[in-house]
């Protein structure tokens, strides 16, 4: 389903970049005959240009496709209005750093991979000079691929990756679960509180108390409930606090507000008596399209009003329903899986890469490698990623047990993730060098060390939060279930080979400037590669063991109603 965008100012700025992008690509070879110096500067100016200009329109795209409507109750609604606006507000920045980040990455910063290029002696010797020298041809294909980046960032489509960052942070903020968690709770489970029925039903027109006890399906509950929610929502209406929230077009209050008397007045007439057929007419329709619409209403405002899950639970509770805090489990105990799948996950990588390369160099399939050479990376691999990851689900299990991770929103969960491991593994890898690498870093003083192996801390910081989020996906009520179905085992396996692509490609430019040591049994080329296909591998076999070894069983299993995770065995 196309999404409505909010702003119509993204098509044409979008038009304006492609032309200021293409402008600046066609004109450079002629401006360049005017003056050397001009001829020396303007790749390296046209270049900047786009990217400067492709961050500035970048942001702005993010921003609105952030906030384009999702379909809540069969209506479209904007996530603006369906998380605090604090976690709004931090989570579309979020996408904004991501979406700026990767356009920055994508044409710009490649250029520091293709420095190390010429020493792999696998590029076209021309290509490398086109980008090194910044030509016309290059420039025009940097313009097209960031062209292409930044029409992903408006199309609304199933094959769009681009825009899988940005429904996952919306699922990091509950973006639509929780509001469809809320309806949910109305539709089967409200209970009207008994201090304001007599206030209800002297401002409905065909409401009685009894009403409000009969079957859920009934025309004459649904009726009394819609009555309440209207005097509820107008309570807050009149306040006069929210006039951003009710003045929402996607919301419609006031049309809602006159579709509910036309209704009124023909439940009024149908409960005096009146000769009206309630199955044959459109009244029955009409009063379970109030109740979805209204039941919309109030799951968005409660939202809005409440900037904390403890807040939004207790307002929630006086309106009627039961918000239950979302529950998990020990995430400590599934620290062996992890450490499992990194440790086999390095060892084959080091093995597969290292015969690879000698296979690809002409050397022939040299099945016998260093063993000792595939333990030392397995021992540096454990003190980078293993321990950031022990580390995160240690200070996870403590946030359960002291009660605090109920009341976080998983964005807020997620962000000091990715830091304590940025900062977390790189210290473990830091001791590790110091006491058990090569002699050369053993005269290093820690804190300097420290700041040197800090450019590895990426990589366990975003497997701690991929792996983080798959967990809570199978333990967490309040986050969409992973389907384990054979239908979705490609799709799957396919998320795992994005997430180590794009982890290798942001890891490349430090695994290409990997220098052998003289005395070493491998040269920098298979240093590099085999340093490459590892964290590969490594990426991948987490990525793969946060998707496929953990199982969500069935609500009820073994006498449990709440769902929990368990180890898969054997499936």
């Amino acid at each position: 389903m196309e999404r409505p965008d909010p702003s119509p100012q993204g098509p044409a700025m979008f038009v304006f970049l492609v032309s200021g992008i293409v402008l600046f690509a066609v004109c450079s070879p002629a401006l360049a005959q005017q003056d050397a110096n001009v001829r020396d500067m303007l790749p390296h100016l046209t270049h900047w240009a786009i990217t400067l200009l492709g961050i500035g329109v970048a942001a702005r795209l993010a921003l609105q496709t952030f906030g384009r409507a999702v379909t809540v109750a069969d209506v479209p609604t904007f996530p603006r209005y369906m998380a605090s606006r604090q976690l709004y507000r931090l989570g579309s920045w979020l996408f904004v750093i991501f979406a700026c980040s990767f356009f920055l990455l994508l044409v710009y910063e490649h250029r520091q991979v293709v420095a190390v290029l010429p020493h792999v002696g696998w590029i076209p010797e021309n290509m490398l000079k086109a980008v090194q020298d910044q030509s016309a041809p290059y420039l025009l294909i940097v313009s097209v691929m960031g062209i292409v980046y930044l029409y992903a960032l408006t199309k609304e489509a199933q094959w769009n990756v681009v825009l899988m960052m940005r429904d996952v942070i919306h699922s990091w903020i509950c973006v639509p679960e929780l509001a469809k968690q809320i309806i949910a709770q109305i539709r089967f489970s409200l209970r009207v509180p008994q201090h304001v029925l007599s206030e209800v039903i002297a401002t409905s027109a065909g409401v009685m108390a009894p009403d409000f006890h009969k079957d859920p399906n009934t025309p004459d509950r649904i009726w009394a409930e819609i009555c309440y929610m209207k005097w509820w929502l107008v309570r807050g209406h009149d306040a006069g606090e929210d006039a951003t929230f009710f003045t929402e077009e996607s919301f419609g209050f006031d049309a809602l507000m006159e579709e509910f008397q036309q209704a009124s007045w023909a439940m009024g007439q149908w409960k005096a008596g009146a000769a009206v057929d309630l199955a044959t007419s459109n009244l029955a329709h009409t009063i379970k399209d109030l109740h979805n619409r209204f039941s919309r209403l109030v799951a968005c405002y409660l939202i809005y009003r409440n900037g904390s899950r403890e807040e939004l639970s207790q307002e929630a509770k006086r309106f009627g329903i039961e918000l239950d805090a979302p529950v998990s489990e020990n995430p400590l105990r599934y620290w062996v899986v992890y450490i499992i799948a990194l440790m086999a996950s390095v060892y084959l990588g080091v093995h597969v890469s290292a015969i690879s390369y000698d296979l690809f160099s002409g050397k022939g399939l040299i099945l016998t490698q260093d063993p000792d050479r595939a333990m030392a990376w397995v021992m540096y691999s454990l003190s980078n990623y293993g321990v950031a990851i022990v580390i995160i689900l240690l200070l996870r299990f403590v946030a359960m047990t002291l009660g605090s991770s109920l009341h976080q929103s998983h964005l807020i969960t997620y962000c000091w993730t990715f830091l304590v491991a940025f900062v977390g593994g790189p210290l473990a890898l830091t001791i590790a060098v110091h006491v058990f690498g090569p002699a050369m870093y053993a005269g290093i003083p820690l804190d300097k060390l420290y700041f040197q192996m800090l450019k590895w801390g990426l990589g366990p910081a975003m497997v701690s939060v991929y792996i983080s989020y798959y967990l809570d996906r199978q333990t967490y009520q309040d986050l969409p279930n992973i389907d384990h179905s054979r239908a979705t085992l490609g799709w799957r396996l396919l998320n795992c080979f994005g997430f180590a692509a794009i982890t290798l490609f942001l890891l490349l430019p430090y695994l290409l400037s990997l220098n052998a040591q003289h005395d070493a049994a491998w040269d920098t080329s298979k240093l590099r590669f085999v340093a490459t296909g590892t964290t590969f591998c490594l990426v991948l076999g987490l990525a793969a063991a946060a998707q496929f070894a953990l199982r969500k069983p069935a609500q009820g299993t073994g006498g449990a109603d709440m769902p929990t995770a368990r180890v898969a065995v054997g499936s």
